[in-house]
């Protein structure tokens, strides 16, 4: 019955997705294919200086992967071939800001104390697997910098324990290449929401075409009985648009409060979730509903959101069931996406983190091609699991 099924499977993994789309699949390595990219969590596709291609981090369970900006070029993508390997072709280090610690904690001094201490040890520890905590990372964008003259910058979540946006200038060439810390961005949560065990805080995040102005997705947990197991449940995502300024995460309401609540209209079944974002040409948002097995498109004038790509049903292409057999065979009890980018040829990419509770770490890559993203076309969204 398994060989059956890898082999149903299998086939999934060339399937259309409609409109003459089709689904790609690429099994994701370190640079000098050193290794598995593990636990990807983050995607961007955009350019710093002469570096064109896709952005990506990793959480906090990627051992060698973690605490890493990684890039692959455009070049690189071009050239992968479906479910074949693509390498990435460069790892930048998240190295702690030029001058002091203690400086640089003034100067970012409305983060927190406790917040910027935990970035301080976090920072400093290993990625050598189950050596110390490391960064939590979340999501990745591209952005003009907070300070002028606006250079582009990286921009990244850091979710466990506190929800903190840093900001990064890509630094030197081959191995002295890092990504230096230059801001942090207190994201204001409740001491019981905080990203530990509730893991509630930031998994999205895009830049809103202004200096400073983002897009952000909360993932929202909470318990939904005392003793019930497992405790948490993915009911109460949040979706906004927030200035980044002097360290705090300024929250634009009303807007905010309203693109949550379409969200929230839009959720069938038990769970609903927000893991990435992107935006599209046209200024719409892409959000990821991992748990719901959607990806919506969210507008803001007017404050608008759908349901555009079934994840259970890419006309035909179930991911839960084609991400249980490659790159690697894992257990599925959702779908794992949790990146999601848009490229300059308006192709789609999405990567995913594995599904617990096994220790599978390897992340997949997938490109979904002729998708009209800008306008929103549509894959037929069939019987497939909501």
């Amino acid at each position: 019955m398994r060989a059956m099924t890898v082999v149903w499977a299998m086939t999934l993994l060339s399937a259309p997705v409609g409109l003459g789309a089709r689904v790609e699949f690429f099994s994701l390595h370190r640079p000098g294919d050193a290794g598995d990219i593990e636990q990807a969590s983050g995607l961007h596709f955009g350019r710093i200086g002469s570096r064109d291609g896709l952005w990506l981090v990793c959480d906090r369970n990627g051992g060698a992967s973690g605490g890493r900006l990684f890039f692959i070029s455009s070049a690189t993508l071009k050239r992968a071939e479906h479910r074949g390997k693509v390498v990435a072709d460069a790892a930048f280090p998240i190295a702690l800001p030029s001058g002091s610690w203690s400086s640089f904690a003034d100067d970012h001094r409305a983060v927190g104390a406790d917040a910027l201490a935990d970035l301080h040890r976090r920072m400093g520890a290993s990625t050598k697997e189950n050596d110390g905590a490391l960064l939590d990372l979340e999501a990745v964008t591209i952005a003009p910098g907070i300070a002028p003259p606006h250079d582009p910058h990286v921009f990244v979540v850091a979710e466990e324990p506190h929800s903190t946006v840093l900001e990064l200038v890509v630094e030197g060439e081959g191995t002295t290449s890092r990504a230096r810390l230059v801001g942090a961005y207190d994201y204001a949560e409740a001491a019981d929401e905080h990203g530990t065990s509730n893991n509630d805080g930031l998994e999205g995040l895009a830049y809103a075409g202004e200096p400073g102005r983002f897009y952000w997705g909360e993932e929202g947990t909470k318990l939904h009985g005392p003793d019930a197991h497992p405790r948490l449940f993915f009911l109460d995502p949040r979706v906004g648009r927030s200035v980044l300024a002097s360290g705090r995460f300024d929250v634009e309401q009303p807007l905010s409060e309203m693109m949550t609540q379409r969200v929230h209209d839009l959720r069938r079944g038990r769970m609903q979730t927000l893991n990435a974002l992107t935006v599209t040409a046209d200024g719409q948002v892409l959000a990821v509903d991992r748990n719901g097995g959607w990806i919506l498109r969210l507008g803001v004038q007017p404050v608008s959101a759908t349901r555009w790509l079934n994840l259970y049903d890419l006309d035909g292409v179930n991911l839960r069931e084609a991400l249980a057999v490659f790159p690697g065979p894992r257990r599925m009890p959702y779908i794992s996406i949790e990146g999601i980018a848009v490229d300059g040829a308006g192709a789609l990419w999405l990567v995913d983190d594995p599904a617990m509770p096994e220790a599978f770490r390897a992340s997949c890559l997938l490109r979904v091609r002729d998708v009209n993203v800008a306008q929103g076309t549509k894959t037929r969204s069939g019987s497939g699991r909501r």
